[in-house]
C-alpha cells in the first residue's frame, strides 16, 4: 500500500511538472504572437522551475509522463528557436528596405535640389 507521504509526494511533483509544461506551451504561443520579452522572461523562469524539479529525485509513478513531455518540449524549444531565427531574417529583410528607402529619398531630394 502507498503511504500517504508517497501520494502527496507524488501529487506535488505532478502539480510542479504539469505548471512547467503548461510554461513551454505558453512560450510557444509568445513566440507565435513574436511577444520575445514575455517569452524571454518566461523561458528563464520555465528553466530554472525545471532545474529545481530535477533537484529532488523523481517519484517512479511520474518518470515515464516526465520522458515524454520531455521529449515535447524538446520539439517546441526547436519551434521556438526557428521562430526566432525567422523573425531575425524578417526584421533584416525589413532593415534592409528601409535603408533602400533612406536611400532613394536622399536621391529624390537631391535631385530635387539639382533642379532648383
Amino acid at each position: 500500500m502507498i503511504s500517504e507521504e508517497y501520494k502527496k509526494l507524488i501529487e506535488d511533483q505532478m502539480l510542479a511538472w504539469n505548471s512547467i509544461m503548461q510554461d513551454s506551451n505558453l512560450l510557444v504561443q509568445l513566440a507565435h504572437q513574436k511577444n520575445w520579452e514575455q517569452l524571454l522572461a518566461l523561458h528563464e523562469k520555465r528553466d530554472a522551475r525545471l532545474r529545481d524539479f530535477f533537484n529532488d529525485a523523481l517519484t517512479q509513478d511520474l518518470v515515464e509522463q516526465v520522458q515524454s513531455d520531455l521529449e515535447i518540449i524538446k520539439k517546441q524549444d526547436a519551434e521556438i528557436v526557428q521562430m526566432v531565427k525567422n523573425n531575425q531574417s524578417e526584421l533584416s529583410a525589413e532593415a534592409q528596405q528601409l535603408q533602400l528607402m533612406k536611400e532613394r529619398i536622399k536621391i529624390y531630394i537631391s535631385a530635387d535640389k539639382n533642379k532648383l
